[in-house]
């Protein structure tokens, strides 16, 4: 078992207390899955959510210089893994012990910037590839970071934390993909599209249902092997972590299954677990009462 020295001090507790504060009110379907982690990995797990949420909203709210304030952001994450904790920001002293106490790796937090400046100048995806690609920006590199924390770092299982984060991304595509739509933005790839005899305004209009139902189903294949490909990942990280991989994982996995169902539901509203339904995952986890890994 790993043992991992508490957070103490003012600084380190109210930043932990703020990164906390965050995902409680951000954080939706993670929420449920991060509280069940132990401290102080859950206070890192938290830490790690609070720089995301502020490196999304650089780039959604950041205006006509959000890539110089993304530049900006950058630096001061350089600085934090150089074991500086940057001014401006109460989240920075819990991440800077974050990276510390769990080697997390730099390379990742810049692929999540990369992806977040992808996001905001949205280009079609032409191919699986470049799904793919933006899947693991903004997904895997999260899935390995994460898996860092749990415990586990050798080169497989950061293999499996990226299909895992793959997983949960594609489940995010499919759906959003009336939201995203409606924002100009389009993930999925535009060649597969084209084979199918659709676009994404004819998929969303449902006009051929046949069409339709074929094509969805070959994403969703798609994505539920990404769920299955990664679920060796559950035994290879510290047990203490196990329930909140599980609980995250029947959350979005079972997104998946809803749509999976049903694929017309994407185009006709957006698929959610109910909150009760989410509660009882959480209280499985906790229990215990949720056997080996949870995948589609």
């Amino acid at each position: 078992m790993s043992m991992l020295k508490a957070w103490t001090g003012p600084a380190l507790e109210a930043s932990a207390s703020h990164c906390a504060a965050i995902v409680r009110r951000e954080a939706r379907n993670f929420y449920h899955g991060l509280k069940l982690a132990p401290e102080p990995r859950r206070s890192a797990l938290y830490a790690v959510y609070a720089w995301m949420r502020r490196a999304d909203d650089l780039v959604d709210d950041g205006g006509p210089d959000r890539i110089e304030q993304v530049a900006a952001f950058r630096a001061a994450t350089e600085r934090a893994f150089g074991g500086h904790v940057p001014d401006g920001d109460p989240m920075w002293p819990a991440l800077v012990r974050s990276i510390g106490d769990h080697a997390l790796a730099r390379a990742d937090f810049d692929g999540m910037l990369d992806g977040q400046l992808l996001d905001a100048e949205h280009q079609p995806c032409r191919d699986w590839a470049g799904t793919r690609h933006f899947c693991d920006l903004v997904a895997g590199t999260v899935g390995r970071t994460c898996t860092r924390i749990f415990g586990a770092s050798d080169p497989e299982a950061m293999r499996l934390a990226t299909d895992r984060g793959i997983a949960f991304q594609l489940t995010n595509i499919l759906r959003d993909l009336r939201e995203d739509h409606r924002m100009g933005r389009c993930y999925l790839p535009a060649d597969e599209l084209a084979r199918a005899g659709l676009d994404i305004a004819s998929l969303l209009s449902w006009s051929d249902p046949q069409r339709c139902t074929a094509f969805m189903q070959s994403q969703l294949d798609r994505c539920l092997a990404h769920y299955r490909s990664s679920a060796p990942l559950d035994g290879m990280i510290d047990w203490s972590c196990r329930p909140t991989l599980w609980a995250m994982t029947a959350i979005y996995g079972g997104i998946a299954r809803r749509i999976n169902d049903r694929p017309q539901s994407v185009v006709e509203g957006r698929v959610a677990l109910p909150a009760v339904s989410k509660l009882l995952v959480a209280f499985r986890a906790r229990l215990g009462w949720h056997g080996g890994a949870c995948v589609p």
